[in-house]
């Protein structure tokens, strides 16, 4: 409990997070008998759609802007492969968290609640779970789809720039390595220092370098990759330092390819 103290105003006794637990899950209970007697339709069943939609909405991105959303789905013992670069691109970009909330929640809202084997009917008042949060973890599995989806199409943009190079998901480290396809071009010393310096780096960062040799500009790398030229940036940055650090060990002379690129 907290307690408010001050002399010039009479004590307040705030509830603590568990009696509004204890609230949530009363007010759930007499909420769900009245669902129970209306059939599971009408103004309430409306009324509880809504309190999904929004209470989806706000942490689903919450948990994405926060870089925590697979995390979440894990603990839910819901798996699927998410390279760090792309819970980046989560992270950074509220179009790309707002699509997929909106893929994630009209389909979960609908298949949690409609129909008469729905999981909302079988929510049990008695269990550990007050209605929203029996919610959310039904509707990380359609977060999972939802993701997925997402991805696909990023990566398929990724492919298209670089080309039929082979690649591969590490799932322990969570990262993508790309194996370029052996060609008269690699024997340049330009192309074997780029190998060098791309050996490690994301498929993003290999996809922005890859497009910048070809003399686009940072925003039209941008609109390639329906992302930002901040994020290009920063992806190029990373490149830049990579390069510094091997040409500093003397592994490399390093090439002026991050500056090639017009802003």
């Amino acid at each position: 409990m907290l307690i408010n103290t001050s002399a010039s105003s009479p004590p307040v006794v705030l509830p603590s997070q568990r009696d509004r637990d204890v609230a949530q899950r009363a007010a759930d209970r007499e909420l769900f008998a009245e669902l129970q007697a209306d059939g599971f339709e009408g103004p309430r069943f409306d009324l509880l759609q809504d309190r999904f939609w929004r209470y989806g909405w706000t942490v689903l991105r919450s948990w994405m802007k926060e870089g925590v959303v697979i995390e979440r789905c894990r603990e839910h013992r819901i798996y699927f492969p998410a390279p760090y670069t792309e819970v980046e691109e989560m992270k950074r970009r509220a179009d790309v968290r707002d699509d997929i909330a909106i893929d994630c929640l009209g389909k979960a809202i609908p298949a949690f609640m409609d129909g008469e084997d729905s999981p909302l009917q079988g929510w049990n008042p008695d269990g550990g779970r007050n209605l929203t949060s029996f919610f959310l973890h039904f509707a990380l599995w359609s977060y999972r789809d939802a993701y997925r989806g997402w991805a696909t199409g990023h990566r398929r943009r990724m492919r298209e720039i670089l080309g039929p190079d082979r690649r591969v998901y590490d799932a322990e480290f969570e990262v993508w390595s790309v194996v370029p396809t052996p060609g008269p071009e690699e024997q340049t010393v330009l192309q074997e220092t780029l190998s060098i310096i791309l050996a490690e780096a994301s498929m993003e960062e290999r996809t922005v370098c890859e497009a910048m040799r070809t003399g686009a500009t940072q925003e039209e790398i941008a609109q390639r990759l329906g992302t930002t030229r901040k994020s290009v940036e920063r992806r190029l940055s990373r490149v830049r330092g990579r390069a510094k650090k091997l040409a500093a060990a003397g592994l490399i002379v390093a090439p002026s390819v991050s500056s090639a690129v017009t802003r």
